[in-house]
């Protein structure tokens, strides 16, 4: 990476390499132009992570006979505006008017999502010879600054940390909040006082001003209000069908289109918004809650300040919170529905359906691997977890958990482990690493409620054509080689929750033209009308032959699944059984 020093004002061009890592050293000098610009912190912090998004897009997609050619970044302050111009050579995309957020298996699409949603302006400008894109912002206001001396700095560094800080507590704070009402609703609470009771901490956490929590009707398609915290505002219900009402309300707008929609002095509401009167000169934003891609209703939370903006740490609390009620009011209806009907067995298997909105769709594809994934559920609410996300440049991440217990407790750690490992995809590379921040993340309340999870990860490295794993007292990965000589890949460490500063083995092992089997101990633990635990060795033995014979991913999985069924003869499942089976192509057939 280069620049062209001096830095003239408010303005900068920088000259990066085609490389990720040129992006990361060109995100500091940007800082260092903001920061001599005099911005704001949490400006700063917006505009490295748009410049980062933008400039690693540049990279990932240039084209291959560009890659010698420097991508130009180039940075204009004013006393107004933030300009920022990213020049690519990749072939180009249509850019969207309003990009929307991707279901949580894309791979693509959050990157314009978050560029469009902390920018005002945003134009992609193609051309034969290269692309453009820009963006613009307008400066927070902000009183004169006098020259600044090494005390001040001293002072900002120190309250940056407080920032950081009061993050992290309100991040724990919020999950320690969680767990309790978690507690309070298992004991039998009624859901009309809990409901304001929670929201009400929800503000104190995030120093927010009122909330307004609307929840769907299925029946009458609208949305109606069952808690406010402000006593002398009211409203009907809202119909969602977008011909019955202004199609720029934001509750409505938040619901249809999946994601949230925010709203301050620059981007006020419409006046005849049901919310106008709450938000009028102030912040905020709608968020909708969905289970199950069904929609359950939409938290509406603002501050009366315009100008004390939302931090990240306080916007993830305020969706941490809100999909956690999601989850239970949704839970709730459907106990409801199931004791009026008196169908108790049904009350087992939408538990179950809730536990498996954990999992995903559909596996991801790449270029060096295919994958199959399994999943079955016993007749109750269990805390198996797998998933499958793709890093890039064929890279993937590879996770199978198992919460001991059953019931809501064990599908909420589930959840929980699921956020947390979606929430630190940058240590996806390294396993052991990886494994040893969740037990840090999960010690504390797993302890409390005395229990643990297994779990082993995986990283899929397609460049090395090798895969590394991690293992927390979960069965070990079986890998076979094309030769059918079958390996247990233990990785050892304790379960998560056991110990509070545990660590985790790490083993890496070659994976092209062979198989892997990631598994919980449901699999293993399958029995026969007897009695009898089905165990390792059938399964290692099929393996084996599946890749002697190398036959497909897809057959590999059916053999595995005809397995279980042919052991079992009909036997009730007594446990949730989950596996990925992971076929790694031969050289020559991905180039």
């Amino acid at each position: 990476m280069s620049s062209t020093p001096p830095i003239f004002g408010g303005s900068c061009t920088l000259e990066l390499t085609c490389d990720l890592q040129a992006v990361a050293g060109s995100c500091g000098t940007a800082r260092d132009v903001f920061a001599r610009a005099d911005l704001t912190v949490a400006e700063t912090d917006a505009w490295e992570l748009v410049l980062s998004e933008a400039a690693n897009n540049a990279v990932r997609y240039c084209r291959p006979e560009a890659t010698d050619l420097a991508i130009r970044v180039d940075l204009l302050v004013t006393n107004e505006w933030v300009e920022v111009r990213v020049n690519d050579h990749t072939a180009g995309l249509d850019w969207p008017a309003e990009g929307e957020l991707p279901p949580d298996d894309s791979e693509s699409g959050r990157g314009i999502f978050l560029i469009q949603n902390l920018t005002d302006e945003s134009r992609y400008l193609r051309g034969s010879g290269g692309n453009c894109l820009v963006l613009r912002k307008r400066r927070s206001p902000r009183a004169a600054a006098a020259p600044r001396d090494e005390g001040e700095e001293l002072r900002d560094t120190r309250h940056t940390l407080d920032l950081m800080t009061e993050e992290l507590a309100s991040s724990y704070e919020s999950l320690s909040a969680i767990f309790r009402f978690t507690a309070e609703l298992q004991g039998g609470v009624d859901v009309e006082d809990f409901i304001p009771r929670w929201l009400g901490e929800l503000l104190a956490i995030t120093e927010s001003d009122w909330f307004v929590l609307r929840l769907s009707d299925t029946a009458t398609r609208r949305l109606r209000v069952v808690a406010s915290s402000a006593k002398d505002w009211s409203s009907g219900p809202i119909p969602l069908e977008a011909s019955s009402h202004p199609s720029d309300f934001v509750e409505v707008k938040a619901a249809s289109h999946h994601h949230d929609v925010w709203f301050d002095a620059a981007t006020p509401l419409s006046p005849t918004d049901p919310l106008a009167g709450l938000a009028r000169g102030g912040c905020g934003f709608a968020h909708p809650l969905f289970a199950e891609d069904a929609l359950v209703g939409v938290l509406s939370i603002g501050r009366r300040d315009g100008q004390r903006q939302f931090q990240a740490g306080q916007v993830n609390v305020i969706q941490t919170f809100g999909d956690f009620l999601g989850l239970q009011v949704r839970n709730t209806q459907l106990l409801e529905e199931q004791v009026r009907s008196q169908v108790n067995t049904r009350d087992l298997e939408i538990a179950s359906n809730l536990q498996r909105a954990l999992l995903p769709e559909r596996l991801p594809s790449v270029a060096r691997a295919t994958l199959c994934g399994y999943y079955r559920s016993a007749r109750e609410i269990g805390g198996d977890y797998y998933d499958a996300l793709p890093m890039g440049d064929g890279d993937m991440l590879l996770v199978v958990a198992d919460v001991m217990g059953k019931g809501l407790p064990a599908a909420l750690f589930a959840f929980m482990f699921r956020s947390l490992v979606r929430a630190r995809r940058d240590l996806a590379s390294r396993p052991a690493e990886f494994l040893a921040w969740l037990n840090q993340n999960l010690f504390q309340e797993l302890d409390r409620a005395e229990m643990f999870i297994t779990a082993q990860i995986a990283f899929l490295d397609s460049g090395r054509g090798e895969i590394r794993v991690a293992n927390a007292g979960h069965p070990p990965m079986l890998f076979a080689s094309p030769s059918g000589k079958v390996t247990e890949i233990t990785a050892g460490g304790p379960p998560l929750g056991i110990l509070a500063a545990a660590t985790f083995d790490e083993t890496t092992q070659a994976c092209t033209g062979a198989r892997a089997l990631l598994f919980t101990d449901g699999l293993i633990e399958a029995r026969d009308p007897e009695g009898v635990l089905l165990g390792l060795d059938p399964i290692k033995s099929q393996l084996a032959i599946a890749a002697r014979s190398g036959e497909t991913c897809e057959a590999t999985h059916s053999r595995l699944v005809g397995l279980l069924h042919a052991f079992e003869k009909g036997s009730p499942p007594a446990d949730d059984t989950a596996f990925i089976v992971i076929v790694g192509k031969e050289t020559s057939e991905h180039g």
